[in-house]
């Protein structure tokens, strides 16, 4: 009996070391085809972007990845990344290359911590050259332009406004209104007003600073980005029955905090700033002021006997 246990405890004891093996090699391969993707990546950006000084920071940021894979990867000389090579030179497209790096930046660098802390083959000045490389390409990324970027000031006025205006507009609507197509085209109404007026503003502002050049732009991603997420926030009004109303205002919330969330992750990666402080100061303001407005929506329809 003592002998059979004996056994059995043997046997798990080995499964779990073969478990950790097959984890640490699985880890290891992982860390190494991604080191080799943003190779890929920094020498496409490298030959393609139009701007000049990306190019050489693209250039000087190849570099650094080379010596870190040499430093990770002593004697590999490649490995085939084809599909997700494509697939990031995408979203890349999509979401602009700055995002892109710093994704996976951060993907690279939890990955490569894990490796050293669970592999004994990496001496103290193997670990600290890692570091230092990894600086170097932080450093270096930090001094990347892009255009999208220099206007995300616009943008998030934009957004920012039409969640706290049409959410609110929107909740103190409901009540007073209890009537979804309504609601939807007083909110769409209201929305399409205020971007133009968001758009003006915007221009003048940066007239009035002295951006001449960029004075237009801001305007335009100003006011594309409020009427953008103005059609979000009223489309369950116009998608569901008249009567609905109240669910309609549901999903308006949520879609509210999805799209808050989805420009908080990405402003958190793209710029590196918090992204829990900037998600939940935006979530409080734009649900406190739909809560305010949906009280007063209240007071109106009950207290004032005003209704559409």
């Amino acid at each position: 009996m003592v002998h059979e246990i004996r056994s059995l405890f043997h046997v798990a004891i080995t499964k779990t070391g073969v478990n950790r093996v097959t984890a640490i090699k699985k880890n290891f391969f992982g860390i190494e085809k991604r080191l080799f993707l943003q190779l890929s990546l920094f020498r496409y950006w490298k030959e393609n972007l139009k701007i000049e000084h990306n190019r050489q920071t693209y250039a000087k940021i190849s570099e650094a990845e080379e010596k870190l894979i040499s430093s990770v990867f002593p004697g590999e000389h490649g490995i085939d990344v084809g599909r997700l090579f494509h697939f990031y030179v995408f979203l890349s497209k999509m979401l602009g290359f700055t995002f892109v790096t710093q994704l996976m930046m951060k993907v690279k660098e939890r990955r490569l911590h894990r490796m050293v802390n669970q592999s004994a083959d990496y001496s103290v000045e193997k670990v600290q050259r890692i570091d230092s490389l990894i600086s170097q390409e932080r450093e270096l990324i930090a001094q990347l332009k892009e255009v999208r970027l220099d206007f995300v000031g616009a943008i998030i006025l934009g957004m920012n406004d039409a969640l706290v205006e049409i959410t609110g507009s929107v909740a103190g609507f409901t009540l007073s209104m209890s009537n979804t197509k309504i609601i939807a085209v007083a909110g769409l109404i209201t929305g399409i007003a205020a971007s133009f007026s968001m758009a003006a503003s915007e221009f003048m502002a940066e007239r009035s600073a002295g951006n001449m050049k960029k004075a237009a732009t801001a305007a335009i991603y100003t006011g594309f980005s409020y009427l953008l997420t103005v059609i979000l926030l009223v489309l369950p009004f116009f998608t569901l029955p008249a009567h609905e109303y109240m669910l309609a205002l549901l999903f308006t919330v949520i879609i509210a905090v999805v799209v808050i969330f989805i420009f908080s992750y990405y402003m958190a990666v793209a710029k590196e700033i918090s992204f829990r402080q900037r998600f939940f100061e935006m979530v409080f303001v734009s649900l406190g002021v739909a809560a305010l407005t949906f009280f007063i929506g209240f007071i109106v329809k009950n207290y004032m006997g005003i209704s559409a």
